[in-house]
C-alpha cells in the first residue's frame, strides 16, 4: 500500500498505548486484501483488530463509516465496538485523522445474524417477503413446530415410535440444517428413498444384516420429517415469521439475486473484520464470501476452538478461506502470544492440543507466554470416588478463593463441565464446604429446590403419569408423607389399575393387555390414586392401610391439586402464580433463606415463563413443560455472556465458557468416557432426523459412507465400520478441542480432577489428557494413582441405602428444636426480661415495617403519575415484586398503532430510548406495557384487521391532514426531587397556540371523574413541553384522541405546575392516597 505515514508502532506510541508484538504488527499493517489470522486462545485478537482499524484510519486508507466488524455474541460485539470507538476518539484527540471527527460517524460492529437480518429487512420485498417479518424466538419456534406435529395426520409418524417432543425437536433441527446448508428437501427425500433400496440387496447370511436394518430404519424417518420441516418453513412464511437461521439464508438469497446489493455493501465497507470465523456456518460463509470476496476482509479464528460443530459451525471454513475469498499466497498470519494464561497453564494447553496442531490443515502457532507472565499453577486431584473428587475440588476452591488478586479483590472462579450429569455432586460438596457457588443457565435454575417443586406440581396437574414428581411433593417439606403411606398409595394405584370406573374388577385378559402396553401411565398411576384417596369415603377398604395422619395429609393435598386442576384453563402466567401461592413455595423460600426477599429464583422462573408466553396467546401448560425440558437440554451447549462474580464459583459447561475467562478454573471428570466423552456421533447421519452428510456444505471434510454401488449387504456393513471409525476419530478431535478451550480459560490457577468410581460398575481410568501431562512433566507422576483401591464401586452400597425422605430442616434441626423447646418452657412472665423482650419484639416489628417500604424510583413515567398520587400502596407492591404481565392483544395493538402513526408522521423512524428500565418507560397502563411486547410476538390476522380499522379511522380524522411540529418526543421534567419521563405522541400548532395530543387505542373514560384523573398525564405533558420550548404553559392545550371511538376529549380543567408539585410533595412525604 502506498501513502503509509505511520507504522503500527508509530500509532501506538502517539496514542500512548503498549507497542504491538511483531505478529500483531504484521496483522495490523496487512494490505487491504483478503487475509486470514489464526489467533490462539487469549492472544489479543480484539486488541489487534482495533489496532488495525486505528492504523488504517490514521493513514487515511479508510474512513470511520467504512469499517465493519462481525462476531457471534452481542457481548463480543459490544466489547469490540467499545474498543474501536475508544481508539478512534484517541486518534481525534491526538490529531491523527485527516478530517475532523464527526460524532455521528461510527463503525458498524454487529453480530453475524444481526448483519444478515439488516440485509434481509432492507431488501425483503425484492425476494417476496415482508420487511417487518417478526423474529421467531426459540420458545415460539418450538410452539409452532409442536403444533404442526400434533395436528399432522401423516400415518408414517406413528410408525417412528417417537414422542411428540422428540418429533418436534427433530423437525426444528432438520429445518435448521436445511437452511444452514442451503439444501433442498426434495433432493434429500429422493436420496433417502434410494437409500432404502439397500434393504433389498442380497445377504450372504441368509437374513438381513443388523447394520442395514438399523440404517434403513433411521433414514426411513427422513421423508415424513422433511414434509414437516417444509410445512414448518411454509407456516413461518405464511405468518410472517423468520428465525435467526432464516435471516442468513434470506440475506444470501438477496445477494444472489440482487447485484446492486453487493455493489452497495462492497462500496460501503472497505475494511471487514470477521471474528470467531471458525464458528461460522456454511450459509454464513457463503453470504460473506458473496459480499466481500476480493476486498479488504480479514477473518480471525482458531481451529482449536471450533467446538460448535453440532449446530452447523465448520472448522474447515478456516482452511477454505483462501479459496472462498480469493486470498493471495502469504496472506495467512498468526497470533500466538497469550495475554491471558500463565506459563504452566499454557504448557498444559499446548501439550493437550499438540496432536491437533500437527494434523491441522491451517498452520497454528504454539501459544507462548507474554513477557513477564506469572508461573501460575496446574494441579491435579484424582480421588477414589466421585464424592471424594467433589470434596477435594470444593476444598481447593475454598483455599484458592481465600487468596486475593493483585488489587486485593476477591478472585473470580469457574468449574467447567463436559456434561452436567455429575454437577449435583459438586453442588452438594460446595454446600458442605461453604463455598459460594452459582449454577448458570436455565439448567441451573431448574435444579433449584423451589423450582423443582413448582415444575413438579405443574407436571402433576398436567400428566397422570408424573408419579416421580408427585412423590417429591408428598415427601417434601410441605406435606412430609412417610414411606409407608406412599407404598400404600402405590397399592391403591395397582388396585385401580385392575378395576373399572365402577370399581368392578376387570377381566384378566384386559389387564394383561394393559400390562403389555408401552404407553406411560397405563400400568397404574399414583396421581390417579391420590385423586381417588381425596374423594373416597373414609370407610372405603382401600384406605385402611394408611396411617391416620398420612391419610389426612394426602386428602388435603388431593383437594388442593383438584382445586388447581380446575383452574388449569387460566392464563399460564396466572396459573403458575396461583400454584406458587397455593403450594406456599414463596413461604418455604423465605423460611429456608431467612429473608423475605429470597425469592429471586422464583422471579427468574417467572421471567422465563413471560418470555415463553409473549410469543403466543394460546400458550399451553403442555407446551411450556415440553419446552422447559428441551431448553434444559440445549442450555448447556451455547456460549454464555454472564459476567464473572468475585468470590463465587460459577458452574457451567465448557461449551458455555467459550469467550469467557476466570482467575481460578477447575475442570472435573477428566476420566475416560467423560472427558474425552463417549462418541455421540454414533453412525453420523444414519441417526434419527439427521441431514445426510452429502448435503452439508462441509461435506468435503466429513467421512464418506460408500453406500452407492455396493453389491450386497456385507459390502455395506464393512464400509459402515470404516465410516464409524472415522466418525469416532472426529469425535475425539472435538473432545480434545473442548479440553483445550477449558484449560485456556484460566488466568491464574487451574485444577484438573477425576476419580475412578461414580455410578458405573467398572472403574474409569484417568483421561489420556492427564496421562499426557504427566509424560510431559507438567504434573507429577504421583498425582495419578495407578489403580483404584477398591475392586468394586464403593458408592454402590451408598446408592442402595440412601436416606429418604430428606429432613427438611437438615443441619438446622437441632438448633430449631432447641429454640422451640426453650420457647415452650419459658414462663408467660419473663420477669425482669419482660420489658427488654417487649422492646425487642417492637424493634423486630419496626424492622419488618421498614423492610416493606420501597424507595421511590428516580425516574417516574408520566402515565404512572396518577397511580403514585392515588394508590401508592399498589405502586409500592409492584416495585417490591414486579410480576410478569401477559402481553394481551390490546398491548400489541397499541404498540402497532403508535409505531404506525410515528412512521406516518416521521419516516425516519423512532429514536431509541436509552437506559430505560421497566419502570422508566412512559406507556399507558390501560393499553398495556408496550415495552414488554416481544420482538417476535406474532401479528395474527385479527391483529391486522383491528389495526387496519384504527388506521382507517385515523385517516378520516382531523389529525390526518395536520402536520405535527413534534412527534414521539421524550422530555425529562424535574418535579420535586425526581424526574418525570414524558413521552409525548404529537404536538400541533394552530393559530399561535400549541396542542399536545395523546393517542389512545383503549376505551374512553367512564365518566368525568375518570377523565379528571387522566388529565394529570396531560398536565405533565403540557408543563414538559412548556419547559422544552421555553413558552408559557397557558399557550398550550392538551387533549386525548380515542381512536377506536373516533372521539377527542379535552378536559375542562388541566392542573397547573403548582398543583402538580403539591401532589408530588405529598407522594414524597408519604401522605399521598390518605384520606384528608
Amino acid at each position: 500500500m502506498t501513502g503509509i505515514r505511520y507504522s503500527a508502532l508509530d500509532v501506538a506510541a502517539r496514542l500512548e498505548l503498549p507497542p504491538p508484538t511483531l505478529e500483531q504488527q504484521r496483522v495490523i499493517e496487512a494490505p487491504l486484501a483478503p487475509a486470514l489470522v489464526v489467533a490462539g486462545a487469549g492472544s489479543g485478537k480484539t486488541e489487534t483488530m482495533a489496532g488495525r482499524v486505528v492504523w488504517l484510519l490514521a493513514n487515511g486508507l479508510v474512513t470511520v463509516p467504512q469499517v465493519l466488524g462481525l462476531t457471534f455474541t452481542r457481548k463480543a460485539a459490544g466489547e469490540l465496538a467499545k474498543r474501536i470507538e475508544k481508539r478512534i476518539l484517541l486518534l481525534g484527540e491526538k490529531g491523527l485523522l485527516d478530517t475532523e471527527l464527526d460524532p455521528f460517524d461510527a463503525p458498524t460492529v454487529s453480530t453475524y445474524n444481526a448483519f444478515a437480518n439488516t440485509i434481509f429487512r432492507d431488501n425483503a420485498l425484492l425476494v417476496g417477503r415482508e420487511s417487518e417479518s417478526q423474529v421467531l424466538g426459540e420458545a415460539s419456534a418450538w410452539q409452532l413446530a409442536r403444533s404442526l406435529v400434533v395436528a399432522s395426520s401423516d400415518e408414517r409418524l406413528a410408525g417412528l415410535g417417537r414422542s411428540v417432543d422428540s418429533l418436534t425437536e427433530a423437525v426444528i433441527a432438520l429445518s435448521h440444517a436445511l437452511g444452514e446448508n442451503v439444501a433442498e428437501a426434495s433432493r434429500v427425500e429422493t436420496m433417502a428413498e434410494r437409500f432404502l433400496d439397500l434393504a433389498s440387496l442380497p445377504s450372504a447370511k441368509g437374513s438381513s444384516y443388523l447394520s442395514v436394518t438399523t440404517a434403513t430404519a433411521a433414514v426411513a424417518a427422513l421423508p415424513p420429517l422433511l414434509d414437516l420441516a417444509e410445512r414448518f418453513a411454509l407456516e413461518k412464511e405464511r405468518r410472517g415469521f423468520v428465525e435467526f437461521s432464516d435471516q442468513v439464508a434470506l440475506a444470501l438469497r438477496v445477494c444472489e439475486t440482487q447485484p446492486g446489493v453487493l455493489e452497495e455493501h462492497r462500496e460501503r465497507f472497505r475494511v471487514v473484520l470477521l471474528d470467531e470465523y471458525q464458528d461460522t456456518s456454511v450459509v454464513q460463509t457463503r453470504l460473506l464470501a458473496r459480499l466481500f470476496a476480493g476486498t479488504g476482509v480479514m477473518a480471525v479464528g482458531d481451529p482449536h476452538q471450533s467446538i460448535y460443530g453440532f449446530r452447523g459451525a465448520s472448522a474447515a471454513n478456516l482452511g477454505r478461506f483462501p479459496d472462498d475469498f480469493g486470498a493471495a499466497s502469504g496472506s495467512t498470519f498468526t497470533l500466538s502470544t497469550s495475554w491471558r494464561n500463565p506459563v504452566r497453564v499454557l504448557d498444559a494447553a499446548n501439550t493437550v492440543v499438540d496432536e491437533l496442531s500437527r494434523a491441522s490443515k491451517v498452520e497454528v502457532g504454539r501459544l507462548r507466554p507474554r513477557d513477564g507472565a506469572p508461573e501460575g499453577a496446574v494441579e491435579v486431584a484424582f480421588g477414589e470416588t466421585l464424592v471424594d473428587e467433589a470434596d477435594q475440588v470444593a476444598l481447593w476452591f475454598r483455599r484458592a478463593l481465600e487468596v486475593p488478586d493483585a488489587d486485593g479483590e476477591k478472585r473470580t472462579a469457574a468449574l467447567l463441565f463436559r456434561s452436567k450429569a455429575t454437577l449435583p455432586a459438586f453442588v452438594e460438596a460446595f454446600t458442605r464446604a461453604g463455598v459460594p457457588h452459582h449454577v448458570l443457565g436455565v439448567g441451573g435454575l431448574l435444579r433449584r429446590p423451589e423450582i423443582v417443586d413448582l415444575v413438579s406440581c405443574l407436571r402433576v396437574l398436567h400428566d397422570p403419569s408424573a408419579g416421580s414428581e408427585l412423590i417429591r411433593l408428598l415427601a417434601g417439606a410441605r406435606w412430609r408423607v412417610g414411606v409407608k403411606d406412599i407404598a400404600v398409595l402405590r397399592r391403591v394405584a395397582s388396585w385401580l389399575f385392575a378395576h373399572d370406573h365402577a370399581q368392578k374388577k376387570l377381566p384378566d385378559d384386559v389387564t394383561d393387555r394393559f400390562r403389555s402396553s408401552v404407553s406411560p401411565g397405563e400400568h397404574g398411576s399414583i396421581v390417579d390414586a391420590l385423586d381417588f384417596v381425596g374423594t373416597a369415603p373414609t370407610s372405603h377398604t382401600q384406605l385402611e392401610g394408611f396411617t391416620s395422619e398420612g391419610l389426612a395429609r394426602m386428602r388435603r393435598l388431593a383437594r388442593q391439586l383438584a382445586f388447581l386442576r380446575n383452574r388449569i384453563g387460566l392464563d399460564l402466567v396466572d396459573l403458575v402464580a396461583l400454584v406458587t401461592q397455593e403450594m406456599l413455595l414463596d413461604v418455604e423460600v423465605a423460611a429456608a433463606s431467612g429473608s423475605l426477599h429470597g425469592g429471586g429464583y422464583l422471579q427468574a422462573f417467572e421471567d422465563e415463563l413471560a418470555g415463553y408466553v409473549a410469543t403466543d396467546e394460546s400458550a399451553s401448560l403442555a407446551g411450556f413443560l415440553s419446552w422447559l425440558a428441551a431448553a434444559e437440554r440445549r442450555d448447556d451447549l451455547g456460549p454464555r455472556s454472564d459476567a464473572s462474580e468475585r468470590g463465587v464459583v460459577q458452574l457451567l459447561t465448557v461449551h458455555g465458557s467459550k469467550g469467557l475467562e476466570w482467575q481460578i478454573v477447575g475442570v472435573p471428570r477428566l476420566v475416560e468416557g467423560e472427558l474425552p466423552g463417549t462418541s455421540r456421533e454414533g453412525r453420523g447421519w444414519l441417526s434419527f432426523g439427521q441431514l445426510p452428510f452429502e448435503f452439508r456444505g462441509d461435506a468435503g471434510e466429513l467421512p464418506v459412507l460408500p453406500w452407492r454401488g455396493v453389491d450386497d449387504q456385507k459390502e455395506f456393513d464393512q464400509g459402515l465400520k470404516v465410516f464409524e471409525a472415522e466418525l469416532k476419530e472426529r469425535h475425539l478431535q472435538e473432545e480434545r478441542r473442548l479440553a483445550y478451550v477449558a484449560m485456556t480459560r484460566a488466568q491464574d490457577d487451574l485444577l484438573l480432577s477425576g476419580s475412578f468410581w461414580a455410578t458405573q460398575t467398572k472403574p474409569r481410568n484417568p483421561s489420556p489428557y492427564l496421562v499426557e501431562l504427566v509424560e510431559a512433566g507438567i504434573v507429577p507422576q504421583e498425582a495419578l494413582p495407578d489403580a483404584p483401591d477398591s475392586d468394586e464401586n464403593p458408592l454402590a452400597e451408598l446408592s442402595r441405602t440412601l436416606t429418604w425422605p430428606f429432613d427438611p430442616l437438615g443441619k438446622r434441626r437441632a438448633a430449631v428444636e432447641s429454640a422451640a423447646e426453650a420457647v415452650r418452657r419459658a414462663p408467660a412472665d419473663a420477669g425482669r426480661w419482660t420489658g427488654d423482650l417487649e422492646l425487642l419484639l417492637r424493634e423486630r416489628a419496626a424492622g419488618r415495617e421498614r423492610a416493606s417500604l420501597v424507595g421511590l424510583p428516580q425516574r417516574i413515567p408520566a402515565s404512572r403519575f396518577r397511580d403514585f398520587v392515588n394508590d401508592p400502596a399498589a405502586v409500592a407492591q409492584a416495585l417490591r415484586r414486579p410480576l410478569p404481565e401477559r402481553p394481551y392483544r390490546a398491548t400489541r395493538l397499541g404498540t402497532l398503532f403508535h409505531s404506525w402513526v410515528e412512521e406516518r408522521y416521521r419516516p425516519t423512524g423512532r429514536g431509541e430510548m436509552l437506559d430505560a428500565g421497566a419502570f422508566d418507560l412512559d406507556v399507558d397502563p390501560e393499553e398495556g406495557p408496550q415495552q414488554r411486547v416481544a420482538a417476535d410476538a406474532p401479528v395474527d390476522a385479527d391483529d391486522a384487521r383491528r389495526l387496519a380499522d384504527l388506521q382507517a379511522t385515523f385517516e378520516r380524522s382531523e389529525w390526518a391532514e395536520r402536520e405535527p411540529v413534534d412527534v414521539e418526543l421524550e422530555i425529562h421534567l424535574p418535579l420535586g426531587t425526581r424526574t418525570v419521563i414524558c413521552k409525548i405522541d404529537a404536538v400541533f400548532e394552530r393559530e399561535g397556540r400549541f396542542q399536545v395530543v395523546d393517542w389512545k387505542t383503549g376505551k374512553a373514560p367512564r365518566d368525568a371523574a375518570d377523565l379528571a384523573q387522566k388529565q394529570l398525564q396531560l398536565a405533565l405533558y403540557r408543563e414538559a413541553y412548556s419547559a422544552y420550548r421555553g413558552i408559557d404553559a397557558e399557550s398550550i392545550d392538551a387533549c386525548f384522541y380515542f381512536v377506536a371511538d373516533d372521539e377527542v376529549l379535552e378536559p375542562d380543567r388541566v392542573s397547573d405546575r403548582d398543583e402538580l408539585e403539591r401532589l408530588w410533595a405529598a407522594v414524597e412525604s408519604g401522605s399521598a392516597g390518605r384520606p384528608a
